[in-house]
């Protein structure tokens, strides 16, 4: 009867470490997926942020811009920053 517990005990924690294992396979997957669909449609993708930060500001932008890149906080500020500079420019 112990054995038998300890053997489900340790089979659910090699399952817990598969699972984790696979969870964190799935956000890099993820996270390079944007990066990359990032680059297919680029032009979309900026004329979308532009609006954006017109629409709803800076935060929010940069929020959206790091859900849809994948980018550092600072490289997003810093490309929402540049963007509000072309807005200004227009």
């Amino acid at each position: 009867m112990d054995l038998l517990l300890i053997s489900f005990i340790i089979l659910n924690i090699v399952f817990l470490f598969i699972i984790i294992g696979q969870y964190k396979k799935i956000q890099f997957l993820e996270k390079q997926n944007r990066k990359l669909r990032m680059n297919e449609n680029k032009d979309e993708w900026i004329a979308n942020a532009k609006k954006k930060l017109e629409t709803v500001g800076n935060i929010k932008t940069v929020k959206y811009v790091r859900e849809e890149t994948g980018m550092s906080l600072l490289e997003a500020k810093q490309f929402v920053d540049s963007l509000e500079g072309d807005i200004i420019a227009d």
